[in-house]
């Protein structure tokens, strides 16, 4: 499985790379959502990890689900969010907008795995 994690924390990409990759995920890092549309581009990405709030910009993770679920062929990619702010309107928005789920940090890292797993059977 290809991942495409969208975080501008360097010490939590290194993190979840380091513990997803021992789950044999490769896991592709951006910080901001040009970038990720780039990734997406260029790769063939099975599932997106993406913070809401990003750091130095005004396109958030709101922003990257409403590209990727408007582009036919990525719409299809399970996205799941990711924030410290409020997670009861941070879930409820994130499904407004489209995305498949939602993970509160700070997350464990088996929770998160595990979120992965059963969001991409669910969309399998």
């Amino acid at each position: 499985m290809k991942l495409l994690y969208v975080e501008d924390s360097t010490t939590l990409v290194k993190m979840v790379k380091f513990y997803l990759e021992q789950k044999g995920i490769e896991v592709f890092s951006c910080d901001n959502v040009d970038e990720a549309i780039e990734i997406l581009d260029n790769e063939q990405i099975d599932f997106i990890l993406a913070d809401i709030i990003l750091r130095g910009t005004f396109k958030t993770g709101y922003i990257l689900v409403r590209e990727v679920k408007k582009d036919p062929k990525l719409k299809d990619i399970p996205i799941v969010l990711t924030s410290t702010r409020n997670a009861k309107s941070a879930t409820i928005t994130a499904q407004k907008v489209g995305a498949d789920g939602f993970v509160e940090k700070p997350y464990n890292m088996d929770d998160l795995y595990k979120t992965i797993i059963e969001v991409m059977n669910e969309s399998a």
